[in-house]
């Protein structure tokens, strides 16, 4: 008599505490792009239920994640990795072939036009991509070095600038440096917890520091000669409108001189909802924690900086509880990634760092990046559970 195969049904735990601080980071992002209304151009609340349809897609792509399986997305990786690089040139052919599913936004080529009711972004699902291929690359590399010498060192230096210097410039090309720069930062931090030699380390952090001195320098010596080098004269006017924003009020620095005026003016707990008294540019996206300064204050305000922080180190906490290489790298480049955006882009509305067009993670209105970050928090609940259910046994 032939019997049918057992199912075994895999348990899984929710992570009630990443689940709510996901559903205040969500909450505050409804609030939020709710009171930039009347500073939008259309003022029109399509903005709100639209952010509210993507919110509730992402958590439905999220389930579909955890069932399709975290091990598949990693094996994976390789095949979405190529689909995206595909599209991103196809971004490129666009600047001299027009293409009916291409419009340029403020002249960069970034998205992919979904009729009226959306857009596609594929370098926001490309940044996300790459740390989970990194994460792949150098699991592989641990598991068949036979030393750590600084040969191997530099092996897995190749094979992750193989994977990752194709879409760097494709982005690049569109134009956008946000977004590149966000990706450097988050696949260095992978390397550096990957197990290189120290040195490497060392001599990266050298770099660094001598080429934002260097650019420092040229900016006080020389500004002709860091304009050609940046190689646009509007990268160089953000430094002035940061550095020398009074100067500058009406031109380069009148975007920081304006998201100062919302939080400086905001006192304890804001103008209230809605509230108009400063306009500034892109509110519910770039600027959208002065929005929350302008309407809720320093009490809003240190309410988001409070739970940004939680996320992060509940993130970090995952990570370190968990037993495998390559996930724990993998949420290195995460929070490499989140963390260099949450300091950015707040720290741009107050002064202390240049304008850029970083926006603030989870808070920001937007689809792409609020489904892109979806993947990699699949495969943190799914760490998650097996920590939980590790400890129960």
């Amino acid at each position: 008599m032939l019997t049918s195969p057992k199912v075994v049904k895999k348990s899984f735990a929710i992570d009630k505490t990443l689940l709510l601080v996901l559903i205040l980071l969500f909450s505050f992002n409804l609030i939020a792009v709710y009171a930039s209304i009347p500073l939008t151009v259309a003022g029109s609340m399509m903005l709100l239920y639209k952010q509210a349809f993507w919110i509730l897609l992402g958590f439905g792509f999220l389930i579909f994640l955890l069932i399709f399986g975290i091990d598949r997305l990693f094996t994976s990786a390789n095949i979405f990795y190529w689909i995206l690089l595909f599209m991103l040139v196809l971004l490129l052919l666009d600047k001299y072939i027009d293409l009916p599913f291409i419009r340029p936004v403020s002249g960069t080529r970034a998205w992919f036009q979904l009729g009226n009711i959306a857009s596609f972004q594929p370098s926001e699902f490309m940044k996300v991509i790459l740390i989970i291929q990194t994460a792949n690359i150098v699991d592989h590399h641990n598991s068949i070095k036979k030393d750590d010498s600084a040969y191997s060192d530099i092996k897995l230096f190749a094979k992750v600038l193989a994977y990752a210097i194709p879409p760097l410039l494709l982005i690049l090309a569109q134009p956008d440096t946000g977004l590149p720069i966000i990706i450097v930062i988050s696949l260095s931090v992978m390397i550096m917890v990957s197990g290189i030699r120290r040195f490497w380390i060392v001599l990266y952090g050298v770099i660094v520091i001598g080429t934002i001195s260097l650019v420092i320098f040229l900016f006080e010596t020389n500004p002709g000669f860091l304009a050609r080098i940046l190689g646009d004269v509007y990268k160089l006017n953000r430094f002035y409108g940061w550095l020398e924003t009074e100067n500058y009020i009406s031109s380069y620095g009148n975007q920081l001189y304006q998201a100062l005026l919302a939080v400086g003016s905001a006192g304890w707990t804001g103008h209230g909802i809605q509230s108009t008294l400063v306009y500034f540019a892109e509110p519910q996206n770039d600027f959208i924690f002065a929005v929350i300064g302008q309407n809720f204050g320093f009490i809003g305000s240190a309410i988001v900086v409070i739970v940004n922080t939680v996320l992060d180190l509940k993130l970090l906490s995952i990570a370190m509880k968990f037993e495998k290489q390559r996930e724990k790298i993998m949420v290195a480049g995460l929070l490499g990634m989140l963390l260099f955006q949450q300091i950015e882009n707040m720290g741009m509305i107050v002064g202390l760092l240049p304008i850029t067009g970083i926006t603030l993670p989870f808070i920001s209105s937007g689809g792409s990046s609020l489904l892109s970050y979806m993947i990699p928090f699949a495969i943190i609940f799914q760490m998650s559970s097996e920590n939980i259910l590790r400890n129960v046994k």
